[in-house]
């Protein structure tokens, strides 16, 4: 489920793309992926600990209760892993960065940033769940603007893009940053959709893109 970005954040889009050559992709995603096995390992925990509650209470359970308390335990713990914020506090740092890695390389993908005819794309990507950011300059940016120019922009951009208020400020900022080194030229075409996708976790539980 892909939801609208707010306005402002679209007009930030191509308010930066009037002033530089660039082309700037911007999406943000509720969650990088829906972290199907930390939820089962969660619930596997559960369901070995309500074992052993169900062995050392101080008082007799009958046989019959056992195996329905250990399966509501089981289910509960697996939808509360995936339903709440539970799944990220309880899933190693390696696990999420290897998550948005992959879902950034999909949305490099499938909103064709590749695809400028001078590799001048930009892909923006934050993470909600993960509370991360990822900023992707295509080859074309990398000879253009220099390395310096580029690390100041991510730098914003990361302290920006996770809080609502403050994104389209630092999307709009970038077209004041790569305008002395690739201004908008008369004849340039918007080359790729200027609209800002946000996805719903759901949507991307099973994406994956080979590295």
């Amino acid at each position: 489920m892909n939801a609208a970005a707010p306005a402002s954040l679209n007009r930030a889009v191509s308010d930066a793309e009037a002033v530089c050559g660039a082309e700037v992709v911007v999406v943000g995603y509720r969650a990088a992926d829906a972290y199907v096995d930390v939820a089962w390992r969660n619930a596997a925990i559960g369901t070995l600990i309500a074992l052993a509650a169900v062995l050392v209470v101080p008082f007799e359970v009958e046989h019959s209760w056992v195996l329905p308390i250990v399966a509501v335990v089981t289910v509960l713990t697996l939808l509360a892993s995936l339903a709440s914020p539970i799944v990220r506090l309880t899933s190693s740092k390696a696990r999420r960065d290897h998550a948005v890695d992959i879902a950034t390389k999909a949305a490099f993908v499938t909103r064709g940033v590749y695809r400028t005819r001078a590799r001048i794309g930009m892909l923006v990507v934050w993470f909600e769940r993960e509370r991360a950011v990822r900023v992707v300059f295509d080859s074309g940016l990398e000879k253009a603007i220099p390395s310096d120019v580029r690390a100041v922009v991510s730098a914003r951009l990361h302290a920006a893009m996770l809080d609502a208020d403050s994104r389209a400020a630092a999307v709009t900022a970038i077209g004041a940053a790569f305008a002395p080194f690739l201004p908008r030229e008369d004849d340039d075409e918007n080359e790729l959709d200027d609209a800002v996708e946000v996805v719903d976790a759901t949507a991307i539980a099973n994406r994956r893109v080979s590295a």
